[in-house]
């Protein structure tokens, strides 16, 4: 059995948690996950981050002040 990568393409983060990779772009953006390039120039992210961020991602509208009156 191969040993688990640490470092992880966008898309293969995404398969890992069962998120969307415009998820994972979303987290990065937000600062929530840190990034490197690979040798071949593409993204990667730590794969234990993403196993320790998903479950603290809340889902749903964001409560708080109504948008709408």
């Amino acid at each position: 059995m191969p040993e688990p990568k640490e470092w992880v393409t966008v898309k293969e983060g995404a398969v890992l948690i069962g998120k969307s990779t415009r998820a994972i772009y979303e987290w990065i953006e937000n600062d929530r996950l840190a990034t490197r390039l690979d040798a071949e120039g593409r993204m990667t992210v730590l794969a234990k981050a993403l196993q320790r961020i998903e479950p603290t991602i809340r889902r749903g509208r964001p409560r708080g002040k109504p948008t709408r009156r």
